[in-house]
Order: C-alpha cells, then sequence, then structure tokens
C-alpha cells in the first residue's frame, strides 16, 4: 500500500497523512507504518491498524477501519490528542518555559541499532519466477518497466539455504540514461525471532553500481518506527536470463516503544519542533534560539530549492505515461514514469544538478491529484551521489503544494523533511511543466 490520507474538512482540513507498507487482508489486523505526512502532520512518523469491517466477495467492496495506535491499553488515537499537546507546547515556548520544561536532547527515546544479512533472490525466468514484468520498457534502460516482486529472503547466498522471509513489492526502469530502478518494498519476515514484523524501503537501485544504499522509512512489528537504510551488493547475476542474487545489509534503528504514553509526547514533540524549524525555513537562525531547541543528534537542516522539468510530449519527452487514464477529466488511473531535468534555475537550459526520478499516478476521480513516488537523485556539486526520496501527494492545480521526505541516501541517510512545489510554467498542449521545489532536509 502506498497512499496518502488527504483531510477534506474539520481540524486537518488540507494536511495529509503518508503510509508505506505491507497489507495482508485476510489478517484480523494489519500494521503498516506512517512515513510522512503534511500540514499539521508534517515529519509525522507512526503507524495505522487496520481492520476489516465488511467486506462483499463478490463485489469486492470492503470497508476497513485504520486507526493509529499510540496506546495499547487504551487504543488512544494520536490524531485525536496530537492539537491538545502541540497547543501545551506553543504555549510553553510564549511563556519561554519549553527549554526548562520539555528539552527535545531528554525527549528521544533509546532507538536499538539492528544489522540484519540477508540475501535477496531475484528470479524472473523459469517456471515459477518470483518477479514478473507486468509492464514491459519503453525506452533503453529499461525505463517505464515495472516487475512485481515476491523474492525470497535467504541467511546465504545459496537459493536453498535457510529461508527467512519475503521481499514483496515493485521495482520500475526510471531512468532513460542508466539502469535505475525505483524500488518499493517490504520485507516481510516469516520466520525466528522477527517472524510476523517487516520492514519498509524506499529508494533508488542503480542496479550496475558496485554498492547501492536505499531508506528504510518504516516498519511494523518489532522494527515499528523504523528508520535506517539498506546496502545492496550483486553476488550473482545472469545476464541472458536476468536472475540475480543480491547481498543485503540492513542497517536500522527501532523505537522501543515500551512506554507508549511517552512516546505520545516524543512524537508530537518532534513534530511541533521540527515544524517550527522547518517553517522558519532560510530565517530560522534569526527567528529560532538554536540554544533553546538544539536539533536531535546533531540533525542538520538542509535548504534547496530545485527547478524540475517535466516533458511529456515531444520527440525526446522526459516523462513517459505507461498507463492511460480510465477518466480523462482528472488523470485518473494513469500511471508515469519519469527521468525529469533539475536544475538550479528556472530555464531549461541552467545548470543541471541530478534527475527526479520515479512515478507519478493520476489517484483522485474528482480533481487532479498525483501520488508522487520518486527519488531526486543528484549528479553534480557537493551532493554528487546522494539521493532525497520523496513520497505524497501533489494537488496541481493548487498554489502550493507539500509533499514529505521520507529518506535518502549519502549526505541524505536518515532524512527527514518535505518539499514545496510551486508551478512557474505549463504549457497543456505540448506537455512541458516547470515546477520549483524547495527542499527543507533534516539529516545527519
Amino acid at each position: 500500500m502506498a497512499m496518502t490520507f488527504a483531510f477534506k474538512t474539520g481540524e486537518y482540513k488540507g494536511s495529509t497523512i503518508t503510509i508505506l507498507g505491507r497489507n495482508t487482508v485476510l489478517s484480523e489486523v494489519r500494521e503498516m507504518p506512517v512515513v510522512g505526512g503534511s500540514g499539521i502532520f508534517r515529519f509525522a512518523r507512526g503507524y495505522v491498524e487496520a481492520r476489516t469491517k465488511s467486506f462483499d466477495l463478490k463485489l469486492g467492496d470492503a470497508n476497513v477501519e485504520k486507526q493509529l495506535i499510540t496506546n495499547m491499553s487504551k487504543l488512544i488515537l494520536i490524531l485525536a490528542v496530537q492539537i491538545l499537546l502541540v497547543t501545551t507546547f506553543a504555549s510553553a515556548v510564549d511563556r519561554g518555559d519549553f527549554a526548562r520544561t520539555m528539552n527535545p536532547k531528554r525527549l528521544h527515546m533509546k532507538e536499538k541499532l539492528t544489522h540484519l544479512r540477508v540475501y535477496w533472490h531475484d528470479i524472473i525466468s523459469g517456471r515459477n519466477p518470483s518477479a514478473i514484468v507486468i509492464k514491459k520498457h519503453v525506452a533503453k534502460h529499461s525505463f517505464g518497466s515495472i516487475t512485481m516482486i515476491d523474492n525470497a529472503l535467504t541467511s546465504d547466498v545459496p537459493i536453498n539455504s535457510t529461508l527467512v522471509g519475503q521481499a514483496q513489492g515493485f521495482y520500475a526502469g526510471a531512468s532513460q540514461h542508466e539502469t535505475s530502478f525505483l524500488v518499493a518494498m517490504n520485507f516481510a519476515f516469516k520466520t525466528g525471532k522477527y517472524n510476523g514484523s517487516t520492514i519498509t524501503i524506499l529508494g533508488r537501485n542503480s542496479i550496475f553500481s558496485e554498492v547501492r544504499k536505499m531508506s528504510v522509512v518504516g516498519g511494523s512489528g518489532i522494527f515499528r518506527f523504523a528508520r535506517g537504510y539498506v546496502e545492496l551488493r550483486t553476488k550473482w547475476f545472469d545476464q541472458q536470463s536476468g536472475d540475480a542474487t543480491v547481498d543485503t545489509n540492513v542497517q536500522l534503528h527501532a523505537q522501543r516503544t515500551t512506554n507508549m504514553t511517552k512516546l505520545i509526547l516524543i512524537l508530537v514533540a518532534e513534530i511541533f519542533l521540527l515544524t517550527a524549524i522547518a517553517s522558519a525555513g532560510d530565517d530560522f537562525a534569526r527567528t529560532m534560539n538554536k540554544n533553546l531547541i538544539d536539533l536531535p543528534k546533531h540533525e542538520t537542516l538542509t535548504h534547496l530549492r530545485l527547478y524540475w522539468h517535466d516533458s511529456i510530449g515531444g520527440q525526446n519527452p522526459s516523462t513517459v505515461r505507461i498507463q492511460q487514464p480510465v477518466s480523462n477529466s482528472s488523470l485518473f488511473g494513469s500511471i508515469s514514469m519519469m527521468d525529469d531535468a533539475l536544475t538550479t534555475d528556472v530555464m531549461k537550459n541552467s545548470t543541471v544538478v541530478g534527475q527526479a526520478q520515479g512515478i507519478y499516478a493520476g489517484a483522485a476521480q474528482g480533481e487532479i491529484s498525483l501520488l508522487m513516488v520518486m527519488n531526486f537523485a543528484f549528479k553534480t556539486g557537493k551532493y554528487n551521489g546522494s539521493t532525497i526520496t520523496i513520497l505524497g501527494r501533489n494537488a496541481v492545480m493548487e498554489k502550493a503544494r507539500e509533499m514529505p521526505v521520507v529518506g535518502g541516501s549519502g549526505m541524505f541517510r536518515f532524512a527527514r523533511g518535505y518539499v514545496e512545489a510551486r508551478t512557474k510554467f505549463v504549457d497543456i498542449k505540448s506537455g512541458v511543466a516547470i515546477v520549483e521545489y524547495n527542499c527543507y532536509v533534516l539529516h545527519y
């Protein structure tokens, strides 16, 4: 499941919650990570519990109850308490009591560092493939392809070694200049001490690089609230069949959640603090006393202004529609693969600093609203080789749209933050658009 909850009424109007995770629909209770949000839920972290309330097998229609749980005994909804807590914190700041009463250095829960090494077996050939191409490529370097995976995770290189779980999700060809994939998948553990837990991974995989890194943006079970990264190294690859075995090293931090009441305070305090910091933007040093609210764990706030050039028409489009919409008025059901230039200025001939690679999909029937899943891959300058991972809702007709940064790699490892998108130019006839992206990223 890759989705945003877009609130249209009440106190959360205009805000979103971003969810990415694994939904075993026949289980009584399913848990999926909240990996970000916008508006009131900027910098959100958490999880949802889904319970099916009704299901019509004939029609396929279902009603599902979703709760964001913060207290396992009382099932307190984080949505119900956040506003009260943030109001309390804001009042404390106004009184000057905040530094004395809620020191963010003391608020952070102890996190456990876990290192896992598993081997990922991508079998695309034979009678029983674990990876199936559901959309063929439209250009070289597999651009435009989508492959659905249910790959075995084993404890050693041979595929017949101990099975520990499955890697389930998709990878999509997202570059026209190299073989690079957008990867969205869950590691679902089936045995051992992690049985029933998942790790959610989203990032960019340039498969011919010796080492590739992608973000762990969430998890469930033991890995609830996880953040981290994976390092990939190809151990074996058959060029003829396309089959591969990949050594996957997982480094992640998972918060201990034995005291769920304390967790409420920590999560909401973080959201308030980080929202205040990010809202300050370039005026951060002048408007916020850094000694009063030190960034946790020596995190750095980076502001980037980039221009995203999307061209879906002409002889050399940077974006290709690989699935046509079922509704032309709203683009609902369409899927477009992009490899768009990122520049330092609004003009396309200005300095190219990287590429925006990924997917946008028409996800609303009553308006033009897209689900954006993409990586900003930097190719020059001090961020060369680093990425920022974005997942969120883009209501393209609005003046300013906010989407969460849910991870990153290189200099942006463990990144959190958000981007603000503003359209600078659009030509509906030619399919060309230029969008200004202001990125506010917290990273180590």
